[in-house]
């Protein structure tokens, strides 16, 4: 039987890494399409809700960076093994058992296992890319996320309204153990990196995570993403509580909005990073191809959350404006991704882009908590403590996103980078000669 060709098999690869970010899209969102639910069945309140919402980032942040540094020494191929598993199991013990506690553990144990996720599949993914032609593929590994959106959208309204929200749980545990199997099957390790020979460290020498942590480009592309993070996490507890209880939607026509939101967000991902490779192929400098586009949607995207529900205070004028900034928002998160690899030490870009989205998800423990204490203070009032939250993220990106287009300068952070890498080099003493 033949082997497959290097090109088949990186196209194998990237869709099982697409597959299975897919499949934790679905297990991350179930929990807000079935809220109202699950609200309902457990007596919860505001606060409560927004705490277990809140619990899935506990542990997500922190495991996602540890198991970066993993992925320097361990192949990703055996990392994904080991998180599908606990993916596997996180939603088997919501479906055995249904309290207040263990819900929270359940959200605790998938948090811990979905956080390494994206950088480790987007790891996985550059392995098999060189450092021109990364931007599509780890805008593949984002329009993925987009698609789990897509799918979650419809198909769990629809499975938890027929046959309960246990049931669609135990659906998404046979999922997750049915990619594992596949993974098991077809999945490999891919070598680019060992031929990169331009990145910072290609020569095996570490450069210190205090110099690649704390440069200005990588500081505020993590800050830029944690703030398009704020209202994103929102989409795995409170948005479709929102449009139930706070518009009143049914629970279907908030799946459509969903769907068509994220639906918009898969194209204008594909278009603009293609539009961005094509510039960088073309000799276009990194300044205008990689920094402007993202920041330039935050900016839109911003003042769209602003807006909702204060210049658009309609029922079509907030989900307009909810829908406009969770679009364009989520185009600096495949930049970030990338811009992150750039600045990396192949020896080091597993960490790194652990790094960053721990950072970036960490919003993830604040949103649903300080969404839950708006509603709270606002007399329980779902849709205006929602609104005042989502207007003060969209502030603040704003202001950041503007000041980004200044600060952020990945090719000159690069070589700043590989200068002080040479100057580690110089300083190191030579090996004394081996005697006879």
């Amino acid at each position: 039987m033949p082997t497959d060709t290097p090109k088949t098999k990186r196209l194998i690869v990237v869709a099982l890494l697409m597959a299975v970010m897919v499949i934790s899209v679905l297990d991350k969102t179930i929990f807000a399409f079935a809220g109202v639910h699950i609200i309902e069945e457990l007596k919860l309140t505001p606060e409560q809700f927004g705490f277990v919402g809140s619990a899935f980032f506990f542990l997500y942040s922190l495991s996602g960076i540890l198991v970066g540094f993993l992925a320097n020494r361990f192949p990703s191929r055996w990392i994904l093994v080991g998180m599908a598993t606990v993916w596997t199991l996180s939603q088997l013990l919501v479906t055995l058992t249904s309290s207040l506690n263990a819900l929270i553990a359940s959200r605790l144990m998938l948090g811990a296992g979905t956080g390494p996720g994206t950088a480790v599949t987007q790891h996985a993914c550059f392995k098999w890319f060189g450092p021109t032609e990364r931007v599509l593929p780890a805008s593949l590994i984002q329009v993925s996320i987009m698609l789990g959106g897509l799918l979650g959208a419809i198909a769990l309204p629809f499975c938890i309204s027929h046959f309960g929200w246990r049931m669609a749980y135990l659906t998404l545990a046979g999922l997750s153990f049915l990619w594992l199997l596949c993974w098991l099957a077809f999945g490999a390790e891919g070598t680019q990196a060992s031929a990169d020979s331009s990145a910072p460290g290609n020569d095996g020498l570490f450069i210190k995570y205090r110099y690649l942590l704390l440069n200005r480009t990588f500081v505020w592309i993590s800050l830029m993403c944690f703030l398009a993070y704020l209202p994103n996490a929102l989409s795995f507890s409170w948005s479709a509580v929102y449009m139930q209880k706070g518009l009143g939607l049914t629970a279907m026509q908030a799946g459509y909005v969903m769907f068509a939101a994220t639906l918009s967000i898969i194209v204008l991902n594909l278009l603009v990073s293609s539009l961005s490779q094509r510039a960088l192929k073309n000799g276009a400098d990194l300044q205008r191809s990689m920094v402007w586009p993202p920041m330039v949607c935050c900016i839109v995207g911003a003042l769209g959350f602003i807006a909702m529900g204060t210049l658009a205070a309609s029922l079509a004028g907030k989900l307009l404006a909810f829908s406009l900034g969770c679009v364009l928002l989520n185009a600096v998160f495949a930049f970030g991704m990338t811009i992150t690899a750039h600045i990396s030490p192949n020896e080091q870009r597993g960490a790194m882009l652990a790094i960053h989205v721990g950072s970036m998800t960490a919003a993830g423990m604040f949103a649903p908590w300080a969404v839950g204490k708006m509603i709270t203070w606002l007399g329980g009032d779902i849709a205006r403590g929602f609104e005042l939250s989502v207007n003060g993220f969209g502030i603040a990106t704003l202001v950041c996103a503007l000041l980004g287009l200044l600060l952020l300068t990945p090719e000159t952070t690069r070589k700043r980078l590989l200068a002080r890498r040479e100057g580690q080099a110089n300083a190191m003493p030579a090996a004394p000669p081996l005697s006879h």
